[in-house]
């Protein structure tokens, strides 16, 4: 027998120094990704906060508190925390594992021996105890391969809370946005509405006076109920993007008063924004995927290494006395060495190391998807900037030309050389022009706040 153990030991030695499986510690593949973008038209230096520009502390104070409260938040978190615990079970394995147990029985009989005599009482007890342990050596690295599973993973789950951080922040900077401009909305609606009840008086009055006829004043009626038809909506805008705020922040009703800030703020002045190639190292969902993609190649290795014979070492002490201050002083111990290995499966082992290479594959092309849809974000952040800046400007070219053609229109009905009808479409196109370029204003704000999302940048924010 201690032949046999020295074998198992010797072996163990030997196999140890064989080269174990390892994962490729580099991409399968390398994505060809071009050397610039197609639209670069920054002039200042980035900024990875892109929201710093607007030097709102109201917008800091949302952003940290939605840091703090926010759901999805929470979750990655606890999800970081289930890695980390995995990550603790994957490093026990490289330990021996220690067990005890003790206990004891008492046992009792009563014996009679005739019917006229009286039973005797016939009693023992006895105490047992052990102490186990046992070893299996990673030999062929596979306990090394499933840790190294696991610290990637947990890699994976720090970028998957970067992203969330930042979707959210960015999410709070877009409804900040939407809230300011739909308040500006409403502010030239009501200034709006005031002017078309001025202009219905005036209407009703020149009707009085036989300068306007019955038509001129129901169409001024007409325009004025138009644009009031048009608060509630607004309204009902502004209270979606408060609860929406609210949610973000996590929780279930927000005061109006925590956002008080009624001026759109200017556009962000464009960022210089790099290569392409910067978005691998910049963007937290590429550097997630590609930790995922490293995690499964490990995982490759440690279903490979199970193909294999394993190693194992078990020591044993069993203790066992009649009385409890001797139960230490009679003992067994054993030691045991064993080599054990699979012969038949049934295909089981194989057919883990093919899922393991399949998910690998699928891994591998969610990674590229990753980095695709990554330069397709950008490319589109820039067209929509570079494209609405230019609506914006054509937008208020056609404001001017408008309001030259109101003062035309009023010029000739004064004149009684066209309808009341002239004026008031003149007029209209205002209005709608008026409130249209406030929202479109915050759609090239909020699609430049996007670009840096898009680039990955808040490498460095001041928020937790």
């Amino acid at each position: 027998m201690r032949t046999v153990f020295w074998v198992i030991l010797a072996s163990m030695v030997l196999f140890s120094g064989c080269k174990t499986f390892e994962a490729k510690s580099e991409l399968p593949f390398s994505l060809e990704l071009p050397d610039t973008f197609s639209i670069d038209a920054g002039t200042s230096d980035a900024i990875e906060n892109g929201w710093l520009f607007f030097n709102s502390e109201e917008l800091n104070i949302l952003i940290n508190e939605a840091m703090d409260g926010n759901f999805d938040l929470k979750i990655l978190k606890t999800r970081i925390d289930q890695a980390k615990a995995r990550l603790a079970k994957e490093d026990s394995s490289f330990l021996p594992d220690f067990g005890f147990s003790i206990g004891g029985q008492k046992r009792g009989v009563h014996v009679k021996n005739s019917s006229g005599s009286s039973s005797v009482y016939d009693g023992s007890h006895s105490w047992d105890g052990s102490l186990t342990g046992s070893y299996t050596a990673d030999v062929w690295g596979q306990v090394k391969a499933g840790k190294q599973a696991q610290v990637l993973s947990l890699e994976a789950a720090n970028h998957d809370f970067r992203v969330s951080a930042l979707e959210l922040k960015t999410d709070i900077a877009e409804t900040w946005i939407d809230i300011i401009s739909t308040r500006n909305k409403k502010d030239i609606l009501y200034n709006q509405i005031k002017i078309n009840k001025t202009l219905l008086k005036l209407q009703k009055l020149r009707f009085a006076n036989g300068k306007a006829n019955a038509l001129d004043v129901s169409q001024q009626r007409e325009a004025l109920a138009a644009a009031s038809s048009q608060v509630p909506l607004l309204e009902k805008q502004e209270q979606l993007f408060l609860n929406g705020l609210a949610f973000l922040s996590g929780k279930a009703a927000i005061d109006r008063a925590q956002v008080s800030t009624n001026v759109l703020p200017e556009p962000i002045p464009l960022s210089r924004i790099g290569i392409p190639s910067d978005l691998l190292e910049d963007r937290a969902d590429i550097q997630a995927a590609k930790m995922r993609l490293f995690s499964s190649q490990w995982s490759i290795a440690a279903a490979k290494a199970d193909l294999l014979p394993s190693f194992k070492l078990t020591a044993q002490a069993l203790f066992s006395s009649g009385k409890l201050d001797l139960l230490f002083q009679n003992w067994v111990a054993t030691l045991v060495g064993s080599i054990a290995g699979p012969i038949f499966d049934g295909g089981f082992r194989k057919a883990e190391i093919e899922r393991a290479e399949a998910f690998a594959r699928e891994q591998l092309n969610l990674y590229a998807r990753t980095v695709a849809m990554a330069m397709r974000e950008v490319e589109d952040r820039l067209v929509n900037i570079q494209k609405q800046a230019a609506y914006i400007k054509l937008l208020e070219e056609e404001l001017e030309v408008v309001r030259l053609t109101l003062k035309d229109a009023m010029v000739q009905y004064q004149n009684g050389q066209s309808s009341y009808l002239s004026y008031l479409i003149a007029w209209t196109s205002i209005e709608r022009l008026e409130r249209q370029l406030v929202g479109e204003r915050a759609t090239l704000i909020k699609e430049q706040i996007r670009l840096h999302r898009a680039l990955g940048w808040n490498l460095a924010s001041q928020w937790k």
